[in-house]
């Protein structure tokens, strides 16, 4: 990258530009379907997932879950995945405050999502995968801790880390951003400023396409943001910081761990795969891997600007992904983007269960999101996906003993980020009833790959085997009955 300050109003032309038309999905079903959920209030919610099946595919047939962002019919993955005869899914109609609550009733209502389609029978229950990135690559691990048997899933630039990038990183640049917009106010107190009477601001749309009305307000916003450090952040952190108020007590680190990846990563038991870029000023490296964060940051920010992860913070939330996953089980792969970048597939070991792929695109830059380069190329993921497939998740799963005790206390109604709830309504996902129903599925299936003994084994290496014993009992005389 060159040494001079990036032009900002390239970036919002690139932007303004329209996208790229695609032609319409041709032999797709589609389907609409609605997901009961009960929220942290007691009250049952309703949210919409859309279906995208190809009308030709035998049954029962992979699956897709895209979570928290919708995957919309123009996207370039969802035409890659429905060539390959697998179903897609995503959430649809968001809420206006779905990344408010991206750590609570979010993520219920996509456990909840997850849940209703793994009982589908046209769904294979060994071949179901997660594709998440940003915010939905941070609820993509989560699920990733929360569920067993899943074939396998990939994290795109994720959250990994909340405490550190919404509690602490989000607040400390947006501090920056608003020391720049007080200086920039007091340059303009300081300006004389002639209205012009004649200019005036148009107030309807007319028959403007909404989408182009969309775009260019969206636009406005970013023009205006342009001075400030780290722009994108200005737009994009406050809704996210909203998640600190799902932390009454901003000291409950059991708290903070259960609800972030780094925290519920020893629970993994299916293969992952991460990517994600060095210049990414959104969601820093660091939470990833310390391994490739460059010492100083880019020209466009302060030198001072520091975007590593702190080493001091509590328990593992002072620790990147790699550093809490098993050594022997992690490949960690690093491919430095060129000045002309290309298409490539996403390189992955296949004997690792776990694969973090880093592209180094150079520092963090300020006017950057997940990347500063606005013209890297796309990244195949289909040939990671189609190697996971065809052994599923029968071969793939590893049952870990965090994740059996995970799944002890669910059932058992004690679980933190997916609170039981009794009384409202046993049929919704979020009652403890559910919540057994789900448990019992997932080790039923389990067991029906492994033997009583095996599972035994796996039980007796969890530090709170006394005290989950006779949960894990009751368990399988439930499962034994079935």
């Amino acid at each position: 990258m060159s040494g001079e300050k990036f032009d900002m109003n390239k970036v919002l032309a690139v932007l303004a530009q329209p996208g790229k038309k695609v032609e319409p999905l041709q032999n797709t079903k589609q389907e609409t379907e609605l997901v009961k959920f009960i929220r942290k209030d007691n009250t049952v919610g309703v949210r919409k997932i859309r279906l995208y099946i190809p009308e030709n595919a035998s049954e029962p047939m992979p699956l897709i879950y895209v979570p928290h962002y919708e995957m919309q019919e123009d996207a370039l993955e969802l035409r890659d995945y429905l060539a390959q005869g697998w179903a897609v899914a995503s959430p649809t109609e968001m809420p206006a405050d779905y990344n408010s609550i991206l750590t609570d009733d979010d993520l219920t209502f996509n456990n909840a999502a997850l849940f209703q389609l793994r009982c589908r029978p046209d769904f294979d229950p060994e071949r179901i995968m997660i594709i998440g990135g940003s915010a939905g690559g941070y609820t993509t691990l989560m699920l990733t801790g929360q569920n067993l048997g899943l074939c396998a899933s990939i994290a795109n630039s994720p959250v990994a880390n909340i405490y550190f990038n919404f509690y602490h990183y989000f607040q400390y640049v947006q501090a920056l951003n608003l020391e720049k917009l007080k200086e920039l106010q007091a340059k303009q107190q300081d300006k004389a400023v002639d209205a012009d009477p004649g200019k005036t601001e148009t107030s309807g749309s007319g028959d403007r396409d909404p989408e182009a009305v969309r775009r260019e307000k969206a636009l406005e916003f970013l023009t205006r943001l342009k001075e400030l450090p780290v722009p994108f952040a200005a737009a994009l952190g406050p809704e996210f910081v909203a998640n600190t108020a799902n932390f009454p007590d901003l000291n409950d680190y059991a708290r903070w761990e259960d609800h972030t990846g780094v925290g519920v990563a020893a629970r993994f038991s299916s293969p992952l795969l991460v990517t994600h870029h060095t210049s990414d000023v959104l969601v820093p490296v660091d939470q990833i891997t310390r391994r490739f964060t460059y010492p100083e940051p880019g020209a466009s920010l302060p030198a001072d600007f520091n975007p590593r992860l702190p080493e001091n913070y509590p328990g593992v939330l002072g620790r990147s992904l790699e550093e809490v996953l098993p050594v022997e089980k992690t490949e960690v792969t690093c491919i430095h983007v060129p000045e002309k970048d290309k298409e490539q597939d996403l390189p992955f070991n296949p004997d690792k269960q776990f694969n973090l792929d880093i592209f180094d695109d150079g520092p963090v830059e300020g006017y950057g999101t997940h990347s500063s380069r606005m013209d890297m190329c796309r990244r195949f993921d289909v040939p990671y996906l189609k190697a996971m497939l065809e052994k599923g998740a029968r071969v793939h799963t590893d049952l870990t003993p965090d994740m059996l005790s995970f799944l002890l206390d669910q059932y058992n109604g004690r679980t933190q980020a997916l609170p039981a709830h009794t009384g409202v309504d046993d049929t919704v996902y979020g009652s403890l009833r559910v919540y057994q129903r789900k448990v019992l599925m997932e080790l039923s299936m389990w067991l029906s790959w492994h033997s009583e003994d095996e599972l035994m084994e796996v039980f007796r290496k969890s530090p709170r085997r006394d005290e989950q014993l006779s949960v894990l009992q009751e368990v399988l005389v439930c499962v034994n009955s079935r």
